[in-house]
Formats: C-alpha cells, sequence, structure tokens
C-alpha cells in the first residue's frame, strides 16, 4: 500500500504545472460560441428597452472573453512579423473606422515616411488604448510625430477623470482596476495590460499619465527598426 501511495506521489509531483493562461484561453474560446448563439437570439426578439439592454450585455460579455484570449495569447508571445508599411495610412484607417461607427476619435500629426513595425500588434494596442478613453471619457486624440533619434511616439489622450498617480504603475499589471472605478463601467482590467505586453513585443515601451486640467495621456514610444528586418510583403 505505501508503495503504491508513493508511486501516486511521484507521479502528481512529476505532472506538468497547470498554466493558468493556458486554461483563459481555453475558456475564453469556448465561451465564444454559445454568447454568439445568445446574442443571435436576442436580436431575433421583438423590439423593447430589455431586449436592447440584454445586446448591450450580451456585446460586453463577448469584449471581455476577446480580450481574455488576446491577453493569454500576448503573455505566450505574440506572433510578431515586422513589415515596412505606411504608418500615417495605418493610423487614418484605424481613426475611421472609429468615426464610421459614430465614436469621437481624432487624428493630429503625421511621420510622413514608412514605418517597420508589426500592424496587427500596433493596431491591437491602439486600440487597446483608444478603447479606454471612449470607455472613461467617450472621445479619444490621437497623435503621432517624431522624435530625436529616429523614433517615434503615439499619444492617445483623453479628458475622463484620469488615475490616482499612485496607480498608474498598478493599472499595467492583469486583473488590476482602479480604486475610484466609475460605477456603471465594466471591464476585466485586462486592456492596458495588453496593451504593454504587445509594446514590449514590438520592442517600445508605454507610459501613463494624467494630464493638466484632468484627464489621461497614453503614451506609446518606439525606435526605429533596420529595414532589413522587415519581411519582404507579399505579392
Amino acid at each position: 500500500m505505501r508503495t503504491q501511495a508513493a508511486t501516486r506521489v511521484v507521479e502528481l509531483s512529476a505532472a506538468p504545472p497547470i498554466d493558468p493562461l493556458r486554461i483563459l484561453a481555453s475558456m475564453s474560446h469556448d465561451l465564444q460560441t454559445p454568447l454568439t448563439r445568445m446574442k443571435l437570439r436576442a436580436e431575433a426578439m421583438a423590439d423593447s428597452i430589455e431586449r436592447n439592454k440584454l445586446i448591450a450585455d450580451l456585446e460586453e460579455m463577448q469584449h471581455l472573453v476577446r480580450q481574455g484570449i488576446v491577453y493569454a495569447r500576448s503573455r505566450h508571445g505574440a506572433d510578431v512579423t515586422l513589415r515596412r508599411i505606411d504608418l500615417d495610412a495605418c493610423l487614418q484607417s484605424l481613426v475611421s473606422d472609429y468615426r464610421d461607427i459614430g465614436k469621437a476619435v481624432t487624428l493630429f500629426g503625421r511621420i510622413g515616411m514608412p514605418w517597420v513595425t508589426c500592424q496587427h500588434s500596433l493596431r491591437r494596442t491602439l486600440m487597446n488604448l483608444i478603447d479606454n478613453a471612449l470607455k472613461y471619457a467617450g472621445a479619444a486624440e490621437l497623435s503621432v510625430r517624431r522624435l530625436p533619434g529616429n523614433s517615434i511616439s503615439i499619444a492617445v489622450a483623453d479628458r475622463g477623470p484620469g488615475i490616482p498617480p499612485e496607480e498608474l504603475a498598478a493599472v499595467m499589471q492583469p486583473f488590476y482596476r482602479v480604486s475610484s472605478c466609475i460605477a456603471g463601467i465594466s471591464g476585466a482590467g485586462l486592456g492596458l495590460s495588453i496593451a504593454q505586453e504587445l509594446t514590449a513585443s514590438l520592442g517600445g515601451t508605454l507610459s501613463l499619465a494624467n494630464r493638466e486640467g484632468g484627464g489621461l495621456l497614453a503614451m506609446l514610444t518606439l525606435a526605429a527598426c533596420p529595414a532589413s528586418r522587415a519581411t519582404p510583403a507579399r505579392r
């Protein structure tokens, strides 16, 4: 009996550790299909205030599920494919996508030159920052400029409540929500953490600061990558 028990202990101790990120990704993935079915059924209901509230709740749940998947993937290493892109056109396209659905997002500045980066990771980063600004302030100001030393900065600013100074570093941690979070605004506390992970995968830095007069400024700084690192465009 003791030998059998000892064998079971050895087997258990030799088992690979449970990866919480893999569990998060799996659960988030599995929830997508039932949530989609629920939303389709809700949309088929007769128009009413309750129907619209239900659809809004389901859309928020879908957003949280997508955030879980993106976070898990970013922690396991984002698939970064560097390409030479027209950054000004990409930023304009991103802003236009928001404005097309009635969101108050504006763009200032341009760099006027091609840039080597991963367009998907950069766009996902900026979307998280813009979505955060829209959630808390209802509007977002996007600006880009060239910096000395062959680098650029892309800033996302808002006029929301900002973040208590003592919590500016903590909000970059996964699942952290500020103590003064506005009532009625939900979230998993993953948006800024994902943005930081993706920024790091691009070799950049992400910093947060409260704006004079109120609001938050998220500053993304990227150094230029050698053109030789860019993957040739598909033909």
